[in-house]
Protein backbone atom coordinates (compact mmCIF):
# COMPACT_ATOMS: atom_id res chain seq x y z
CA UNK A 1 0.00 0.00 0.00
CA UNK A 2 1.39 2.89 -0.72
CA UNK A 3 2.15 6.07 1.48
CA UNK A 4 -1.25 8.55 0.43
CA UNK A 5 -3.62 5.15 0.51
CA UNK A 6 -2.42 4.92 4.46
CA UNK A 7 -3.80 8.60 4.94
CA UNK A 8 -7.61 7.68 3.63
CA UNK A 9 -10.25 7.43 5.69
CA UNK A 10 -11.90 3.91 6.34
CA UNK A 11 -14.57 4.71 4.28
CA UNK A 12 -12.82 5.57 1.20
CA UNK A 13 -10.42 2.88 1.22
CA UNK A 14 -13.72 0.06 1.75
CA UNK A 15 -15.02 2.17 -1.55
CA UNK A 16 -11.66 1.40 -3.45
CA UNK A 17 -11.60 -1.84 -2.37
CA UNK A 18 -15.30 -2.50 -3.88
CA UNK A 19 -14.61 -0.67 -7.46
CA UNK A 20 -11.39 -2.99 -7.41
CA UNK A 21 -8.27 -1.54 -10.01
CA UNK A 22 -7.88 1.99 -10.52
CA UNK A 23 -5.68 4.04 -12.28
CA UNK A 24 -3.18 6.19 -10.44
CA UNK A 25 -4.79 9.20 -11.47
CA UNK A 26 -8.23 8.02 -10.80
CA UNK A 27 -6.81 7.29 -6.83
CA UNK A 28 -5.19 10.55 -6.61
CA UNK A 29 -8.26 12.04 -7.53
CA UNK A 30 -10.03 10.24 -4.90
CA UNK A 31 -7.61 11.53 -2.00
CA UNK A 32 -8.05 15.04 -3.61
CA UNK A 33 -11.62 15.29 -3.32
CA UNK A 34 -11.73 13.66 0.16
CA UNK A 35 -9.55 16.69 1.42
CA UNK A 36 -11.94 18.93 -0.21
CA UNK A 37 -14.53 17.05 2.13
CA UNK A 38 -12.36 18.22 4.77
CA UNK A 39 -11.67 21.64 3.70
CA UNK A 40 -15.48 22.09 3.48
CA UNK A 41 -15.90 20.88 6.77
CA UNK A 42 -13.58 23.36 8.19
CA UNK A 43 -15.15 26.37 6.19
CA UNK A 44 -19.01 24.98 7.67
CA UNK A 45 -17.53 25.17 11.40
CA UNK A 46 -16.32 28.18 11.51
CA UNK A 47 -12.44 27.40 11.42
CA UNK A 48 -11.87 28.72 7.93
CA UNK A 49 -12.38 31.84 6.72
CA UNK A 50 -14.36 32.83 3.61
CA UNK A 51 -11.38 34.24 2.07
CA UNK A 52 -9.29 31.12 3.06
CA UNK A 53 -11.37 29.08 1.05
CA UNK A 54 -11.85 31.38 -1.98
CA UNK A 55 -7.93 31.27 -2.16
CA UNK A 56 -8.14 27.13 -1.99
CA UNK A 57 -10.85 26.99 -4.95
CA UNK A 58 -9.11 29.79 -6.74
CA UNK A 59 -5.76 27.34 -6.52
CA UNK A 60 -8.09 24.53 -8.08
CA UNK A 61 -9.50 26.59 -10.90
CA UNK A 62 -5.63 28.15 -11.85
CA UNK A 63 -4.59 24.04 -11.63
CA UNK A 64 -8.15 23.50 -14.22
CA UNK A 65 -9.19 20.85 -11.56
CA UNK A 66 -12.68 20.61 -12.31
CA UNK A 67 -13.64 18.25 -10.78
CA UNK A 68 -12.96 19.90 -7.38
CA UNK A 69 -14.71 22.73 -8.73
CA UNK A 70 -17.76 21.31 -9.35
CA UNK A 71 -17.61 18.79 -6.06
CA UNK A 72 -17.45 22.38 -4.11
CA UNK A 73 -19.73 24.17 -5.98
CA UNK A 74 -22.50 21.31 -5.53
CA UNK A 75 -21.99 20.91 -1.64
CA UNK A 76 -21.94 24.72 -0.76
CA UNK A 77 -25.07 25.39 -3.15
CA UNK A 78 -26.85 22.92 -0.92
CA UNK A 79 -25.51 24.29 2.39
CA UNK A 80 -26.66 26.52 4.80
CA UNK A 81 -23.61 29.19 3.66
CA UNK A 82 -24.87 29.62 0.26
CA UNK A 83 -26.95 32.78 0.56
CA UNK A 84 -25.11 35.53 1.06
CA UNK A 85 -21.51 33.75 0.48
CA UNK A 86 -19.10 35.88 -2.06
CA UNK A 87 -17.70 33.44 -3.67
CA UNK A 88 -19.99 33.29 -7.08
CA UNK A 89 -19.83 30.37 -9.27
CA UNK A 90 -20.54 31.12 -13.38
CA UNK A 91 -20.79 28.56 -16.17
CA UNK A 92 -18.44 29.32 -18.94
CA UNK A 93 -19.51 26.69 -21.46
CA UNK A 94 -17.98 23.28 -22.17
CA UNK A 95 -18.54 22.64 -18.64
CA UNK A 96 -16.14 24.85 -17.22
CA UNK A 97 -17.02 26.38 -14.00
CA UNK A 98 -15.29 29.79 -13.09
CA UNK A 99 -15.12 31.61 -9.97
CA UNK A 100 -15.51 35.19 -8.68
CA UNK A 101 -15.42 37.00 -5.36
CA UNK A 102 -17.55 39.63 -4.96
CA UNK A 103 -17.13 41.06 -1.31
CA UNK A 104 -19.62 43.71 -1.49
CA UNK A 105 -22.14 41.22 -1.17
CA UNK A 106 -20.94 40.27 2.64
CA UNK A 107 -22.30 43.24 3.71
CA UNK A 108 -26.15 41.92 3.46
CA UNK A 109 -27.63 41.80 6.74
CA UNK A 110 -27.78 38.03 7.57
CA UNK A 111 -31.18 37.35 8.87
CA UNK A 112 -30.23 33.34 9.73
CA UNK A 113 -27.66 32.75 11.97
CA UNK A 114 -25.13 30.12 11.79
CA UNK A 115 -24.23 28.17 14.69
CA UNK A 116 -21.58 25.88 15.75
CA UNK A 117 -20.39 24.17 18.67
CA UNK A 118 -18.17 27.18 19.47
CA UNK A 119 -20.63 30.31 19.73
CA UNK A 120 -24.43 28.08 20.34
CA UNK A 121 -24.27 28.96 24.13
CA UNK A 122 -23.29 32.45 23.60
CA UNK A 123 -26.16 33.10 21.10
CA UNK A 124 -28.55 30.85 22.97
CA UNK A 125 -28.01 33.10 26.29
CA UNK A 126 -28.06 36.42 23.73
CA UNK A 127 -31.32 36.49 21.69
CA UNK A 128 -34.49 36.70 24.15
CA UNK A 129 -35.75 33.99 21.39
CA UNK A 130 -34.36 31.78 19.32
CA UNK A 131 -34.98 29.29 16.91
CA UNK A 132 -32.55 26.76 15.85
CA UNK A 133 -32.58 24.43 12.39
CA UNK A 134 -30.96 21.35 12.94
CA UNK A 135 -29.99 20.24 10.05
CA UNK A 136 -27.23 18.25 7.08
CA UNK A 137 -26.38 18.18 3.71
CA UNK A 138 -27.62 14.90 2.71
CA UNK A 139 -31.11 15.06 4.25
CA UNK A 140 -34.05 16.24 1.67
CA UNK A 141 -36.59 17.61 4.21
CA UNK A 142 -34.49 19.83 5.51
CA UNK A 143 -34.06 21.51 2.52
CA UNK A 144 -37.88 21.56 2.69
CA UNK A 145 -37.43 23.40 5.38
CA UNK A 146 -34.58 26.10 4.95
CA UNK A 147 -36.90 28.17 2.76
CA UNK A 148 -39.51 27.99 5.18
CA UNK A 149 -36.80 29.45 7.85
CA UNK A 150 -35.78 32.39 5.76
CA UNK A 151 -39.51 33.71 5.01
CA UNK A 152 -39.83 33.12 9.10
CA UNK A 153 -36.69 35.13 9.43
CA UNK A 154 -37.90 38.09 7.41
CA UNK A 155 -41.27 38.01 9.31
CA UNK A 156 -40.74 37.63 12.38
CA UNK A 157 -37.83 40.17 12.16
CA UNK A 158 -37.92 41.90 15.47
CA UNK A 159 -39.21 39.33 17.25
CA UNK A 160 -37.46 35.49 16.70
CA UNK A 161 -34.22 35.09 16.01
CA UNK A 162 -33.43 32.68 13.43
CA UNK A 163 -30.50 30.09 13.03
CA UNK A 164 -28.84 27.15 11.65
CA UNK A 165 -27.22 23.92 13.25
CA UNK A 166 -25.58 21.28 10.72
CA UNK A 167 -25.46 18.66 12.86
CA UNK A 168 -22.62 16.73 11.17
CA UNK A 169 -20.17 19.35 11.54
CA UNK A 170 -21.30 19.83 15.25
CA UNK A 171 -22.10 16.77 16.94
CA UNK A 172 -21.57 17.62 20.49
CA UNK A 173 -24.44 20.46 20.58
CA UNK A 174 -26.55 17.64 18.79
CA UNK A 175 -25.59 14.88 21.35
CA UNK A 176 -26.45 17.22 24.01
CA UNK A 177 -29.63 17.54 22.77
CA UNK A 178 -30.04 14.20 21.77
CA UNK A 179 -31.31 15.14 18.24
CA UNK A 180 -31.90 12.00 16.79
CA UNK A 181 -33.71 12.85 13.71
CA UNK A 182 -33.66 15.91 11.46
CA UNK A 183 -34.85 18.69 10.30
CA UNK A 184 -35.30 19.28 14.28
CA UNK A 185 -36.22 22.54 15.21
CA UNK A 186 -35.39 23.80 18.95
CA UNK A 187 -37.10 26.88 20.50
CA UNK A 188 -35.24 28.81 23.64
CA UNK A 189 -36.38 32.24 25.57
CA UNK A 190 -34.59 34.13 27.43
CA UNK A 191 -31.87 30.83 27.22
CA UNK A 192 -33.52 28.08 28.01
CA UNK A 193 -34.81 25.23 25.45
CA UNK A 194 -39.11 25.69 25.95
CA UNK A 195 -39.67 23.22 22.64
CA UNK A 196 -38.17 20.85 20.54
CA UNK A 197 -40.12 20.03 16.99
CA UNK A 198 -39.29 16.75 14.76
CA UNK A 199 -39.73 16.64 11.31
CA UNK A 200 -40.23 19.55 8.22
CA UNK A 201 -43.38 21.21 9.39
CA UNK A 202 -45.74 23.43 7.08
CA UNK A 203 -45.12 27.22 7.21
CA UNK A 204 -48.86 27.91 8.82
CA UNK A 205 -48.44 25.16 11.34
CA UNK A 206 -45.11 26.36 12.78
CA UNK A 207 -45.91 29.88 12.87
CA UNK A 208 -49.15 28.97 15.18
CA UNK A 209 -46.89 27.32 17.35
CA UNK A 210 -44.52 30.54 17.39
CA UNK A 211 -46.97 32.69 18.20
CA UNK A 212 -48.42 30.61 20.62
CA UNK A 213 -44.96 31.04 22.49
CA UNK A 214 -44.65 34.62 21.57
CA UNK A 215 -48.77 34.84 23.41
CA UNK A 216 -50.20 36.69 20.88
CA UNK A 217 -52.53 35.36 18.06
CA UNK A 218 -51.12 36.78 14.77
CA UNK A 219 -47.70 39.20 13.97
Amino acid sequence: MADWEKELSPSIKDKLNKIGEMTQDEKLKIKELEKLDLLLRDFFKGNLDVHELWDRLKEFEKQDKQYLLRDAYAKLKGSFKWKGLPIKFEEKGKGILSIEFREEEETETELVLDLNDGNFDKVVKEQPMLVVDCWAEWCAPCRMVAPIIDQLAEEYRGKITFAKLNVDHNRSIAARYQIMSIPTLLVFKNGQMVDQKVGAMPKQVLAAELNKLLGQVSI
